[in-house]
């Protein structure tokens, strides 16, 4: 049986693990407007579908190695794509 301290243990590793999300977050979106800003100069366009798929096909993998239910997995990376694409779109696009 799980103790009143033993849960508050079990939620502050829940709370470690979502301010490390929240870090790569902002990493991955910090990388992603370097990359929009690269794109501008040199008139490349937002959207790279190869590159994507390449994404969705790693995240695939390492979610099975991981033993991250793949449904869970394509819904972050797509939720991750959506947003890091709009912002890549927003300054290339102007």
């Amino acid at each position: 049986m799980t103790t009143d301290r033993e849960l508050d243990d079990l939620r502050l590793a829940v709370d470690a693990a979502d301010a490390a999300l929240m870090d790569a977050l902002a990493r991955r979106l910090a990388a992603a407007r370097a990359i929009g800003h690269w794109k501008r100069a040199h008139a490349v366009g937002a959207v790279d579908p190869a590159r994507e798929a390449s994404l969705r096909a790693r995240w695939a993998q390492r979610a099975a190695a991981a033993g991250v239910p793949a449904p869970m997995a394509a819904a972050v990376l797509a939720a991750v794509l959506d947003g890091c694409r709009a912002e890549v779109a927003r300054l290339v696009d102007g």
